[in-house]
Formats: structure tokens, sequence, C-alpha cells
């Protein structure tokens, strides 16, 4: 009877010891999941390693999410009680929306106060409400803006640079027209990509009707998108009339890279798309052949900021070390310069914005300025079947299978017959 209990006493002591070793593991590691695209564009690894030789007793693993289909996926897990990460980087915030209104994500609040120097203009496109409280379930760490990039060696074989040297910007959409008609005859392929992919497409679709009236809202119902304007019904018809004429291509319907590829090989003149891609292009065409224009309105009217994000899952076990990582790596001064430093992306911190910037500066500067009177996308709890939805009625748009008037009346009486959540979390 001794032995029993002395035995049943070694087990209750050993099972303690070892959950307590196993919560001590779990508190010790931490777990990175990531976009494979800003692994390859940020030295996330390098930083995972500076945080495990600033503190040796933590063990730090990096590795992609599934890019196009996370938002799902993590629902699924992380209502389960279950994860595979601590720490979520890269996702904008409005498509992070549906994670927020399942009410997944720590809020940040607190890691936001202890960062100093966020730029208003990138750290709004994270604010979250819950009645009347402002919260922050994610933070933002890098920014981009939308606007036009242009190769400006073949906007001098067209006849548009000025007497500065700098690339004429249409005052009008008829003049825009007349450019790409100028562009299309010296370039290799088409003069134009508008970035229509899944991964762009609300950027895309918003970023014409902002420039043309000042607002992305329906005039009517201003919580919602506009899909009614006579601005919406102009910009879907001048794309489909641009890429049925062949001044721009449509490439980007089935391929998200093609824009940036057929740029990046001096094919295409002129993407609008995310700034950063003419500072990447410099790599390949030279930093002096790379720019960017507004398009018509948008110095008046502004154009669409985003930003992706760093957030943390409520069931994570490792939550103080993820939100150390993202104080001490994700905005420190180097981390945050390398990024623009390589591939044009935006320091989200005012005071970064100095000599250790490499290229681009005056570029920046211009970026800067419009940022601050451009807007960012609403965060919609069914953002992701809202998405589906602009895929499935623009494309076809595009490729004119059906008319601009045909494609707007379609996704609003669809909003309403998939009950798709418009509920603002913003």
């Amino acid at each position: 009877m001794r032995k029993r209990t002395a035995l049943v006493s070694f087990m209750v002591i050993f099972s303690f010891v070892l959950f307590s070793w196993v919560v001590y593991a779990q508190e010790k590691t931490l777990r990175i999941e990531s976009d494979e695209w800003i692994i390859n564009k940020f030295p996330v690894r390098e930083a995972a390693e500076r945080f495990q030789k600033e503190h040796p007793d933590v063990k730090v693993t990096v590795a992609p999410k599934e890019y196009k289909e996370f938002v799902k996926s993590y629902l699924l897990m992380w209502q389960s009680d279950e994860t595979t990460v601590d720490l979520g980087i890269g996702g904008m915030p409005e498509q992070l929306a549906p994670l927020v209104g399942a009410d997944l994500l720590v809020d940040l609040a607190s890691v936001v106060t202890e960062i100093e120097g966020i730029m208003p203009a990138f750290l709004d496109t994270a604010v979250f409400k819950k009645g009347e409280e402002r919260y922050y379930p994610v933070i933002p760490f890098m920014g981009e803006l939308m606007t036009l990039n242009i190769n400006k060696a073949l906007y001098a074989d067209a006849g548009l640079i000025d007497a500065d040297g700098q690339p004429v910007e249409a005052e009008d959409w008829d003049q825009f027209e007349s450019q790409l008609q100028k562009l299309k005859a010296v370039a290799p392929g088409a003069a134009l990509s508008v970035d229509w992919g899944w991964n762009f497409i609300f950027y895309s679709y918003v970023g014409g009707i902002q420039a043309m009236r000042g607002s992305i809202y329906s005039p009517t119902n201003p919580q919602w998108l506009d899909f009614e304007s006579e601005a919406a019904l102009k910009w879907l018809e001048l794309n489909q009339k641009w890429i049925r004429e062949g001044l721009a291509a449509s490439g980007t319907i089935t391929d998200e890279n093609y824009g940036r590829n057929n740029f990046n090989a001096g094919i295409i003149p002129a993407i609008y798309t995310a700034h950063s891609r003419f500072i990447e292009a410099g790599e390949y065409l030279g930093e002096e052949n790379t720019s960017m224009v507004s398009l018509p309105g948008a110095r008046e009217n502004g154009s669409i900021v985003y930003t992706h994000a760093v957030y943390i899952p409520k069931v994570s076990p490792a939550q103080d070390l993820a939100k150390q990582f993202i104080k001490e790596q994700m905005f420190s001064k180097w981390f945050q310069q390398w990024g623009f430093n390589h591939y044009g992306k935006l320091p989200v911190i005012a005071d970064f914005y100095d000599e250790d910037l490499t290229w681009y500066q005056k570029e920046a500067e211009l970026i800067l300025e419009t940022v601050n009177h451009s807007v960012a996308l609403p965060k919609y709890k069914g953002n992701e079947m809202l998405l589906d939805l602009l895929q499935e009625e623009l494309h076809p748009l595009l490729l004119d299978k059906q008319t601009p008037e045909e494609t707007l009346s379609n996704i609003r009486n669809e909003i309403e017959a998939r009950s798709i959540d418009m509920t603002r979390l913003d």
C-alpha cells in the first residue's frame, strides 16, 4: 500500500514537473508566420536571429503562411482554440477585419503607446472600434500608396518629359488617354497595366473613384463603398475601353505579378499599383529611369493608402514575447529603413525619413505629401465575401463580357442576396 502511495505521489509530482516544463518551453518559443513576400522583402529572419542573440533563452521560428486564404485558415484554427503561430506578419487591416470581428486578436494599444512617432496617416489604418472605444488589434509596420508608376525612358521616347526632366502629369482623363496612345506607340507592350489581381482589386477599383470625386463611399449610403456614382461608372468604362483598344493589358486578372514583371522588364511603361513598384524597378531599369505621377485629380482629391500589419492571436501562449519582438525588431530603425532601401516600402515612423534612406529621397517626400491627404479602405466584417464578389464581377467586365452598368448593379444586388456583412469595424 505504501509503495502504491509512493508511486502515485511520484507520478503526480512527475506530471506536474512535466507540465511546468511544457508550459515553460511554450513561453520560451516564439512562432512567427509571415507572408512569403514579406520574408523575401524584409529582414524577418535576421530580426529573429537578432532577437535570439539578445534573448538566448528564446527560440524563434519563422515560417511562410498561406498567402491567399490565410484569413479563412486562421479563423477556423483560432476559433478552435488552436494555433501554429504566436505572431502574424502581413495582411492589410481591412483584410484582417474578419479576425477582429470574431474577437480573435490581442489588443495592442499598450504596444502602440510604447512606439514613438508612428505617423497618423498609417496608424489610422489600424484603428478599430468596439462601440465608441478605439483600439488596435493590429499595428501597421509598413505603408504603401496607390499611384501611377512610370518608366521615364519610355515617357521620354513618347515626348512626355518636361523641360525639367520630369514626367508630364495628365490634368484630365482625356489627356491621360492621349498619353496612353503616345506610350503605346513606343512601348514593346501595352501602355498601361492596372493591378486587377485578387490582392489589389479593392485598391485599384476605389483609387480611380477617389481621384475623380474625392470619396470612395456611396453617395446614398455612406457606410458602403461606392458602387453607384457617375465616377464609379466612368472608372469602369475607361478601364474596359483601354483594355478593349489594347492601350491597357488585362494580364493581372490571372497573374497578380503580370504588371510588375512587365514593368521591370521595360515592356509596359506605366502601372497603376503600389508606389513601391517603381522603386523596386530601379534595380532593373536604373534609379534615374523610374518615377511616379498621380492620376488626374489625385493631387487634389488624394489616393488610397494601405498598410501591412502585425497581430497576435489570443490563443497564443507567447503573447508577451510577441509584443517584445514587435517593439524591439519590427519598429527598429534598421528594420524599417531596410524595407525602403531595398524595396521601397515606407517606414511608418516619421523620424526614420532621414539621410540613412539610400535612394529616392525626393520621391519619398512626394509620397508622404500625398499620403497625408489620402484615405484607407473601410474594415468590413464581411471583407472576404466582398472581395470574392468584386473579383466575380469586375473581371468579366474588364474582359468585355458585361457592361459597367450591369457590373455595378450586380455588386449592389449580390451584397444583399449573399447577406454580406457590411458592418464597419472602424
